[in-house]
């Protein structure tokens, strides 16, 4: 098949592999064939149609005015099923021989495990009592009235907006970026200094890892875990993007949204939510405060993107390509393991993880997973939301990873001012020389 999406929908179908092809066996369901062909042709029809006659929303953001829609081209575009001039490479089937491939999966099942914690009801509830629920809820409602007068026939609905209001809420006023700790004795900005050996607390809480950071007026020694727990984030309220990812993973989920957690090999996480109104997982990074933006990464910071994986309670998916405008370039990469053996590796995950859930929600999983996939076979094309380099963190500290964005030179800056500065009407800037 040239187009990738293509193989994970036979196996839905229930073709099974054999050394060198597929075959649909003899008791395997012709209905269920038939259903998911049906499904595959009713999501390129919606599709079609709504590029032909129909507005496209621009990608939600939490810091944007709200606009009436406008026709532009997104990720939303044709589909090209039957476009054999994109050749992709032949795949390999190999075993995890290899420390990389055995490391891949093993993180694969970690996150797959830890994404259960979210649906602790104590835990949702201690992260439930942080937020301002009502308050949230008011203003959102607020912006979907004047969304509404703006733009009818809009179908985002209160849902939608409530969650960019706890995006930024998230950002603005409950967690904190860290770059280098103050000193708890003098109070002087410190300088990493290596790492210090966990306590069994740390440890409670999933910090392997403990940082030290030196102050160079007192010489003190300050100490910053990083905690992997969301339970303890919400009382830090602090990190970088493996704490801000976890901590507000574990809000949506107590807000009551479907939320995944996405790890992405290239050393950043965030965080994915199912839209109700518009029937697909939406981008949500509360780092940068963004939704909805998925080649933010690719296209606007600059990454060489290869793995890019979905943790959920019912399932992990490979979502690689929703973040991704060049999927040959990017299959060049995902030399860690044979495609066949993650594939297979995924759906055993899967197939373990649903074995006891209720069909109607199978049916209603294999009706999004199909949705999807023809998200990912279809061709993309940059928003402008989506050509910046990163905000957070310190200019070194992106500089070093590479995250200042392809377009970030001779384009200028944009400002965008905080809800708190919108209200002074006074906005607050620094410069930094070097």
């Amino acid at each position: 098949m040239p187009v990738k999406g293509a193989v994970e929908c036979l196996f839905e179908m229930g073709f099974q592999e054999e050394e060198t092809h597929l075959v649909f066996p003899k008791n395997a369901s012709v209905q269920r064939l038939k259903r998911i062909r049906d499904l595959i042709a009713a999501e390129r029809n919606r599709r079609t149609a709504a590029n032909k006659s129909i507005p496209i929303s621009p990608p939600l953001s939490a810091s944007a005015h709200v606009q009436p829609s406008q026709p532009e081209t997104s990720f939303r575009a044709r589909p090209f099923f039957n476009d054999t001039s994109t050749q992709l490479p032949a795949q390999t089937f190999r075993p995890a021989t290899d420390n990389s491939a055995r490391s891949l999966l093993a993180t694969l099942k970690t996150h797959f495990q830890q994404v259960l914690m979210y649906e602790d009801m104590r835990l949702q509830q201690k992260a439930l009592a942080c937020i301002p629920v009502e308050d949230l809820k008011k203003i959102a409602n607020e912006k979907l009235l004047c969304a509404t007068k703006l733009d009818p026939e809009s179908t985002i609905n209160l849902e939608d907006f409530l969650l960019l209001e706890l995006l930024r809420w998230f950002k603005e006023d409950f967690f904190q970026w860290i770059d280098s700790v103050c000193c708890s004795t003098c109070g002087q900005v410190t300088e990493s200094s290596g790492s210090l050996p966990p306590s069994s607390e740390d440890q409670r809480w999933g910090a392997e890892r403990v940082e030290n950071h030196l102050c160079r007026k007192c010489h003190t020694s300050n100490r910053f875990p990083r905690y992997n727990h969301a339970e303890k984030l919400l009382e830090t309220r602090r990190g970088r993007c493996g704490e801000w990812a976890n901590c507000f993973t574990l809000c949506c989920r107590a807000m009551g949204f479907e939320a995944r957690f996405v790890w992405c090999t290239t050393d950043h996480v965030w965080t994915e939510v199912y839209s109700t109104s518009q029937k697909r997982w939406l981008h949500c990074d509360p780092c940068e405060n963004v939704c909805d933006k998925p080649l933010l990464y690719e296209i606007g910071w600059g990454k060489k993107l290869s793995y890019i994986f979905a943790f959920s309670k019912d399932e992990v998916v490979d979502v690689s390509w929703r973040y991704s405008c060049k999927h040959t370039e990017l299959l060049t990469r995902r030399t860690q393991l044979g495609e066949g053996l993650l594939r297979q590796t995924i759906n055993k995950l899967n197939s373990e993880r649903k074995h006891f859930l209720p069909q109607e929600r199978k049916q209603e999983l294999l009706e999004r997973y199909i949705v999807e996939l023809v998200e990912f076979i279809s061709p993309k094309t940059p928003n402008p939301g989506e050509l910046g380099g990163r905000i957070s963190g310190s200019v070194l500290w992106k500089v070093t990873r590479g995250e200042t964005g392809t377009h970030a030179q001779n384009h200028g800056f944009s400002f965008l001012a905080t809800e708190k500065e919108k209200n002074s009407k006074v906005i607050s800037s620094q410069i930094q020389c070097s």
